[in-house]
């Protein structure tokens, strides 16, 4: 007689279960890396120190984004650790991992960038220009006054203008006839070198214009273009060197993280790591 057979579970109901075992997060949990859980508190807090506001008053965009923010700098940190950095942050785990691979930067590098991006190193015909902004007519043609007196324009303008520019003696920079409204540009660059404006009238009082001096349309040079391009390049690849991290981190501690559970709609690149 043979004796009776215990029915035996096949093997994909086993597989089945062992999935949901492995997926399920305990009850408050949203994120799991490895053995180590992060409730939605931590996420609260998370925001209240980038915001200095609570989730709650925070739009599903916002909490979107963040919420990515917050799941990569938990996967960095715990790379960092894994691998020696006595690190306390993410920010402190970005900077070790940085020092410890700090990306390399040739000279070709840079003259290859200089070479690909020329166009960026244009720049067009500017305006070096000054400006003096006061409320009322009597303090325009007061500071019109001065200014005829000899008084220097600069001068003029920290003592009488109440723009943001005036401890700068209204400096407003190298402007391009893009840079401002076509009215102004017209008025602009119609003046000559060291001349000001007539009176302007604003929607918040007058200003006066000066233009100190015209500089022609000119493309950096290597030389003088390089210290912006390795820059640019040293952050291009040390964000690139921090990607990997993470994701490498996404692979190594089977990422989870309860999408259900967040009470807001979130819209990320980690519902593809979510799980009930």
């Amino acid at each position: 007689m043979n004796p009776a057979r215990v029915p035996r579970p096949s093997v994909w109901l086993l597989a089945a279960l062992f999935l949901a075992c492995a997926g399920s997060l305990p009850e408050g949990v949203v994120v799991r890396i490895g053995g180590e859980e992060k409730s939605y508190e931590d996420f609260d807090r998370y925001v209240m120190e980038t915001l200095d506001v609570d989730a709650s008053r925070s739009s599903s965009d916002v909490l979107s984004r963040l919420f990515e923010r917050f799941v990569d700098d938990q996967l960095l940190l715990r790379w960092a650790r894994d691998r020696g950095f006595e690190t306390a942050t993410s920010h402190e785990a970005a900077a070790a991992l940085l020092e410890a691979s700090p990306p390399e930067i040739s000279s070709a590098d840079v003259e290859r960038y200089y070479t690909e991006h020329r166009s960026d190193f244009q720049r067009p015909a500017r305006a070096r220009l000054r400006q003096i902004l006061v409320e009322d007519r009597a303090s325009a043609e007061l500071a019109v006054a001065e200014l005829e007196a000899g008084v220097d324009f600069g001068e003029v303008a920290r003592i009488r203008s109440i723009g943001p520019s005036a401890p700068d003696g209204g400096f407003q920079g190298e402007l391009s006839r893009e840079d401002l409204p076509g009215a102004l540009a017209d008025v602009v660059f119609a003046l000559e070198e060291g001349e000001w404006s007539e009176l302007l009238e604003a929607d918040y009082g007058f200003r006066i214009f000066q233009v100190e001096r015209f500089l022609p349309d000119e493309t950096l040079s290597l030389q003088v273009a390089a210290p912006s391009i390795r820059s640019r390049l040293v952050a291009e690849r040390s964000e690139a060197l921090i990607r990997q991290a993470i994701e490498e981190a996404r692979r190594e501690y089977n990422l989870r993280v309860a999408v259900s559970r967040l009470p807001f709609e979130y819209s990320g690149p980690y519902r593809a790591s979510a799980t009930e």
